[in-house]
């Protein structure tokens, strides 16, 4: 009774033929759980990875004969499931059962191309509309469902969001059936949120997985099994978890592997130290805008990052606005200011300015300064590899015990999601995908080029100046900038008459 069904499985697990039997007893109104679908006047939509998807497995699945097996029960002479291991002796009984959702339910259907199977509406007499969709194109809005289903892998992420909004008003029910992609964020995303739902124990959860495994599936041969096992086996231990077992491998293709929320998190009830070193990184973007803020401890052992900013649909004045909200909760200010290099030195086509000078110039505007920089930045290295190489130095665990690098728990969620998330390019040689070194970009990743920025940097704790608006702070520090800039002299006449000249 789930509002969000995850089925995960490897090849020939049988994820698609139950969600898809799901679909049939909603649309025909035949549901063993009464009320969990209307018995009429329903919507149903179904997304597969492309038109060829929808062809060869959607249409087929629903509306022709062979989604499974069927044999006559010994005792009560009617129809039910063939099981392979019960009913072994009977297997020349079995025959393919009959469509999921019967000739005689349909009441018209409309196609992008009839002959390939590419269904694109189906109304059945009940009133139930079934639309299908190739997840290419972009998703319809303006409409309401009671079930979306989502089969393999998807070619536009956007379709998630979009769909689980079609429910809403009709308390709709969303499952996604697929093989564990590592590629897809959309599908790593619900799998965490199902893994911490398990996490709590709860008896009715919002959302719920299922991992169904190929080598569970009895209606396969034990050699077929075996060679597949095999076939698997020469590709490497990932495609074996990921096909056989419906596990997720995404530790040989992320970034930074060795980053664990849980290892790396630290909590600091009292917040960070006055003492400490603090610096900014700033990634400049107008769809994102982000900073992350990060402090040292005078014993140069660890690196915190302690808060970001993460704008969207930002510009110079509005980075402006919340940078000098932060800059006021520092008691001593920051030690410096870096930026990315790159997007720093991009104009605009209008003014010829770039974004450096626009946040430098709000930065002046508010007399935002650092130790080292004053309102300006020191640029980003921008050597990617060696940049990922002292990040992952840094968030290496220590004999100690402990990283060098460390995110304040809850303070960072963008920093910690881009970091679950950040991973490699993955090439296709000769049919198989190779793993590069090079990061993939698709996706939001700054915060993780603002740590690469910072890292690359090896920051060092800097004794903090102590500043203050006391009044007698004040004339202390004028006094002494008044001395420290006064005339120099040099002498130009006997010991016994002196005169002095202004450098």
């Amino acid at each position: 009774m789930s509002s969000e069904t995850l089925v995960i499985g490897g090849n020939r697990s049988g994820k698609s033929l139950c969600t898809f039997v799901e679909d049939a007893w909603a649309a025909t109104g035949s549901h063993p759980i009464a009320g969990k679908y209307p018995l009429t006047n329903g919507s149903l939509a179904i997304i597969g990875a492309n038109w060829k998807h929808c062809g060869l497995v959607i249409y087929p699945m629903l509306f022709r004969a062979g989604a499974f097996k069927i044999i006559k029960d010994d005792i009560t002479g009617h129809f039910r499931a063939y099981n392979p291991m019960q009913d072994s002796h009977r297997a020349k009984e079995a025959k393919p059962a009959p469509p999921l959702i019967p000739p005689r339910m349909i009441k018209s259907m409309s196609w992008i191309l009839k002959a390939s199977g590419y269904l694109n509406h189906c109304e059945l007499i009940n009133g139930w509309q079934i639309n299908v969709f190739s997840s290419e194109g972009d998703p319809p809005q303006g409409f309401a469902l009671d079930r979306c289903h989502v089969d393999e892998d998807l070619g536009n992420e956007v379709w998630i969001p979009e769909m689980q909004a079609r429910l809403a008003d009709r308390g709709g029910r969303f499952s996604w059936s697929a093989m564990p992609w590592s590629k897809n964020d959309a599908l790593l995303g619900l799998n965490e949120r199902a893994e911490a739902s398990e996490g709590l124990g709860i008896e009715n959860p919002n959302i719920k997985r299922f991992v169904l495994r190929f080598l569970d599936n009895p209606h396969i041969l034990p050699d077929e099994k075996k060679k597949m096992m095999e076939r698997w086996a020469a590709a490497g231990e990932d495609v074996i978890r990921q096909r056989a077992e419906g596990e997720f491998t995404i530790d040989s293709i992320l970034v930074y592997p060795s980053y664990n929320t849980h290892v790396h998190s630290i909590t600091m009830p009292d917040g960070i130290p006055k003492d400490w070193t603090r610096f900014a990184i700033v990634d400049p973007g107008h769809a994102v805008l982000a900073v992350l803020f990060a402090a040292i401890d005078p014993s140069d052992q660890h690196i915190v990052l302690y808060d970001e900013l993460y704008l969207r649909n930002a510009n110079a004045e509005i980075f402006g606005e919340h940078f000098f909200a932060k800059y006021k909760e520092a008691p001593h200010g920051f030690h410096a200011f870096y930026i990315d290099a790159h997007g720093a030195r991009l104009t605009d086509i209008g003014s010829g300015r770039s974004p450096q000078q626009h946040y430098t110039e709000q930065l002046e505007a508010r007399n935002i300064r650092s130790n080292t920089t004053g309102s300006s930045f020191i640029p980003g290295c921008d050597d990617v590899q060696s940049g990922l190489n002292a990040v992952r130095s840094d968030l290496h665990i220590r004999t100690t015990g402990t990283p060098k690098l460390r995110l304040l728990a809850g303070k960072v969620p963008n920093l910690d999601r881009e970091l679950r998330r950040y991973k490699k390019k993955t090439a296709n040689v000769g049919g198989v995908n190779i793993v590069t070194d090079e990061p993939n970009k698709r996706g939001e990743f700054h915060l993780v080029d603002c740590l690469r920025y910072l890292c690359m940097a090896r920051p060092e704790y800097h004794p903090v100046k102590v500043v203050s608006n006391e009044p007698w702070y004040i004339a202390w520090s004028q006094k002494r900038a008044k001395a420290a800039g006064n005339t120099a002299s040099i002498s130009l006449a006997p010991a016994s008459y002196s005169m002095t000249w202004d450098a």
